[in-house]
């Protein structure tokens, strides 16, 4: 059982819904109205007595216009008493991306340093 040192993320959750939906100016129940979620189940929600599923999350943040992983990534950085720490949220903007870069990584550990040097220097030719 968490202690009131000890909070759940379904209380950063609730704070972060709570302080979203106040930012918008919604109501409670209008944003009820929005999401599909009841009143009272975003009113639970909100006081971290009910730990909202995936898909709840997902129509909550999309009714307040917010990426779902951004409404998780605030929860967790909730400046006056972190969840997590920032550098345990690194949130990358794209999977192909990251796989891509692992790949160039693999590829070039595989390299011959002059042919890894030729590579570098048309990466940065072609990054200007």
């Amino acid at each position: 059982m968490a202690t009131d040192t000890q909070r759940r993320l379904a209380d950063y959750i609730g704070l972060t819904v709570r302080k979203l939906r106040s930012d918008r100016g919604f109501t409670l129940q209008a944003l009820a109205d929005e999401s599909g979620v009841s009143k009272s189940y975003l009113g639970d929600i909100e006081k971290g007595r009910k730990n909202p599923t995936t898909d709840v999350i997902e129509a909550i943040a999309e009714a307040l216009s917010v990426p779902a992983r951004e409404l998780l990534y605030h929860a967790a950085l909730d400046e006056e008493d972190p969840f997590l720490q920032p550098e345990q949220l690194m949130l990358e903007d794209c999977a192909e991306e990251d796989s891509e870069t692992k790949e160039l990584t693999h590829l070039a550990r595989r390299m011959r340093p002059t042919d890894r040097r030729l590579v570098l220097e048309m990466a940065r030719r072609l990054s200007r």
